[in-house]
């Protein structure tokens, strides 16, 4: 044990756009949630939660729920934190919310362990096995609505970041099956063969369409087919992956090895997505690499999260890893990012490089962080909700 203590938790929730223009789109409700860990040694951790929309705040009242366990603890004790937040706090029945306040909570105890060290995360993990990280670029279900826009982004991001690897959301523009497979093989066309895509199915459709769509699109060298369902039967994600060549992809919406170590073992998929900030932390995100990769398959990390905090842990867990695949990023988060952070890492050349430093590496500006206040969104409707559905 250190002689390290927790004083103080603090949370700040950082809006992506001003409450009078979200637009209820899903980036355009996007909220980040930070943790900061005060010590009584002056050595402070960050960490990141993931959050879902108007969700922000059930976060932020577990963390201040387990605050009051965590105050006067040591904040390098985190086997110990993660065993006591699962079976103790969580009773062994914690939801989303609650592995997404433990992800925030852990991800901030590592950053200061490695402070204390002197020693960067990765080194704590066992050292890295990638020196750099290759990355892919979420163009967004939103904003981008015809195929010749998504083709203009991409290259644009090609020419910018080095970006060889997009994803797309075909089935978030209510357009039909045709109309959704035309746009895929624009993208493909416009693209050249000389680029990975990957497909982003949201889990906004019924089982039978998106097979029927993975089975015509087979032809377009495909990466990945992302969440062709929700994450509740595995049985049926399984049958999917037997019934199409196009390989599988699940995670983004499961939370810790247990849930992981199911679709492995049923081989589900070829790849899992999951996202630190929501699978309970730096130390949950290894365990179920190592699952994975004793299952032969591999990990292309989600990362709906700035790209601050979120993104430093996701490297750090991410470049430790035999079976990773690519990295996820969110280029529209740059301008917040740069705001959040002094230091925020960018892809170059599509690649993203390790932090320098001890702990997670990144010096967020909390004069700004401090700045911001909570502003509720505007109230929403039945109507909008019909329209939606």
């Amino acid at each position: 044990m250190s002689d390290l203590r927790i004083t103080d938790i603090k949370t700040y929730i950082v809006p992506t756009v001003p409450a009078s223009e979200v637009t209820y789109n899903w980036s355009g409700t996007k909220q980040f949630l930070l943790v900061k860990i005060e010590t009584n040694r002056g050595i402070s951790g960050w960490g990141e939660c993931y959050t879902l929309a108007d969700r922000e705040r059930s976060t932020v009242t577990h963390i201040e729920e387990m605050k009051a366990y965590l105050v006067g603890s040591d904040p390098c004790m985190i086997s110990r934190f993660r065993n006591w937040g699962y079976n103790l706090f969580g009773e062994r029945r914690p939801g989303i919310d609650l592995f997404c306040a433990f992800s925030g909570i852990e991800i901030a105890m590592y950053d200061i362990l490695g402070k204390s060290l002197g020693v960067p995360v990765y080194d704590l993990l066992g050292g890295p096995v990638h020196k750099k990280l290759p990355a892919y670029a979420n163009l967004g279900p939103d904003g981008v609505k015809t195929p010749d826009e998504e083709v203009s982004m991409a290259r644009e991001l090609a020419a910018r970041y080095g970006y060889s690897a997009f994803k797309l959301y075909p089935f978030a523009n209510d357009e039909t099956e045709d109309e959704m497979i035309a746009r895929i093989a624009h993208f493909r066309e416009g693209l050249g063969p000389d680029y990975r895509i990957m497909i982003d199915v949201w889990r906004t459709t019924d089982a039978r369409l998106a097979l029927s769509v993975a089975r015509a699109i087979e032809k377009y060298n495909i990466c990945w087919y992302e969440e062709p369902i929700g994450p509740d039967d595995l049985n049926v994600l399984r049958d999917i992956k037997m019934k199409t060549d196009l390989p599988l992809v699940a995670g983004e919406a499961m939370y810790g090895k247990r849930w992981f170590n199911e679709v492995c073992k049923l081989n589900c998929v070829d790849y899992i997505n999951p996202d630190v900030s929501v699978v309970g932390g730096i130390a949950e995100m290894c365990d179920i690499a190592a699952i994975a990769e004793a299952n032969y398959i591999k990990v292309g990390p989600h990362n709906c999260n700035s790209s601050t905090v979120s993104l430093n842990a996701t490297i750090h867990a991410a470049c430790t890893m035999p079976n990773l695949s690519s990295v996820e990023t969110f280029p529209w988060h740059e301008e917040i990012g740069d705001k959040m952070a002094f230091n925020q890492i960018k892809v170059k050349d599509g690649y993203l490089e390790l932090p320098d430093g001890p702990g997670l590496g990144i010096h967020m500006n909390e004069e700004f962080l401090e700045s911001l206040e909570y502003s509720p969104r505007p109230p929403k409707t039945w109507k909008l909700f019909e329209e939606k559905i």
